[in-house]
């Protein structure tokens, strides 16, 4: 079996885990303002706050900015449910818009269209390890600086568009360490902003809302999404080989995109001038039998991922409304291994299965 993700886990991750297991800082400890501190400033942010997993961040992002209760976010359909679920758990109204079918980012022509006298923020999201059009999203947030914007990088560790860097747009951003991702803690999250009262907000929501530890005496419900010290340990790690990391991603890519080179039957990757696509997933589009496509890698024993089913199409919700990229999208495409360790010879027999079924 061919896994369509394998973490590599560094030395230096496991060297920082048992220091950190040897003093005894398992579940608080140095390594968390250590690994805040490094991450945001590698993404140009002025704070970072860890917590339990990208999920998490999520619903702490959007409740640190105090959106008007019952007020509209609009968010792609085509992205993981945690969005979702983070604006329904904050009492929000989801508004779905719909995707590039060229980059899988956000439309914002699209976005355009949803906005109401209601909105009040967006969620976007660097999908599959490309960051969205950066000019788009400035020109949006100077026609509408009311709303705010959320930026969902847990795809995207390390990707940038020129200067700009994953992590630095907008009012807010998230980041996952699923074990999938491309600074890999097993579970874990952060979310970024320049904002020193947001950073305060999110400290306090991420602690059961504490005043004073000792007494036991809180500001307000809340909830345990803390991240251990050991944890945080093996990020450093991670954190110290991302481009490394990444330089294996690059080199999978590449070696894809020379196999399917000029197979009109294929739409690999997009690699717009001036960005730098970091290829969470090797995402692709099949025009022709995609099913045999599919019935043939599960034969050969081939792992891999759909794209993400539309949000508004999922069974609890069900909408008539018609995302036709989004939609089509999830149609035709498939996520293909792609981990540091993945040779040439096991890509060569991926890619060779996948031709040999159109």
């Amino acid at each position: 079996m061919i896994p369509v993700f394998k973490p590599t886990f560094y030395q230096s991750s496991k060297e920082l885990a048992i220091q950190a297991i040897n003093n005894g800082d398992i579940a608080q400890g140095p390594c968390i303002e250590e690994f805040e501190n490094k991450f945001s400033s590698t993404c140009d942010r002025l704070h970072g706050v860890t917590c339990s997993n990208g999920t998490t961040a999520l619903y702490m992002a959007i409740k640190a900015l105090n959106l008007p209760k019952g007020s509209e976010v609009i968010l792609p359909s085509m992205t993981i449910i945690s969005c979702l679920t983070a604006i329904k758990e904050n009492n929000l109204t989801p508004v779905f818009c719909d995707i590039d079918p060229q980059t899988y980012n956000i439309d914002f022509n699209s976005v355009y269209d949803k906005i109401s006298e209601k909105t009040s923020a967006i969620i976007v999201v660097n999908t599959y390890g490309l960051m969205i059009d950066v000019n788009k999203l400035i020109k949006f947030q100077e026609n509408n600086p009311h709303i705010k914007v959320i930026e969902d990088a847990s795809e995207s560790h390390g990707a940038t568009y020129k200067n700009y860097k994953a992590g630095s747009l907008g009012d807010i951003s998230t980041f996952s360490f699923y074990t999938n991702k491309i600074v890999s803690m097993g579970e874990g999250g952060m979310v970024l902003t320049n904002d020193s009262n947001i950073n305060h907000r999110l400290r306090q929501i991420k602690n059961l809302n504490f005043i004073n530890r000792k007494k036991y005496i809180h500001e307000d419900f809340g909830f345990n999404f803390r991240l251990t010290n050991v944890q945080c340990a093996i990020g450093l790690g991670q954190l110290d080989h991302i481009e490394e990391t990444i330089k294996h991603r690059k080199r999978v890519a590449n070696y894809y995109n020379k196999l399917f080179k000029e197979n009109d039957n294929i739409q690999i990757p997009p690699q717009p001038k001036g960005y730098n696509n970091v290829y969470w997933y090797y995402a692709i589009i099949v025009k022709s039998n995609y099913d045999k496509v599919l019935e043939n890698l599960n034969k050969s024993e081939i792992d891999y991922r759909h794209f993400f089913y539309p949000l508004h199409k999922q069974p609890f919700i069900n909408s008539s409304e018609t995302l036709i990229n989004s939609q089509k999208c999830f149609e035709r495409g498939i996520l293909l291994p792609i981990f540091n360790e993945l040779t040439e010879q096991q890509i060569h027999h991926i890619v060779s299965i996948i031709k040999k079924s159109l």
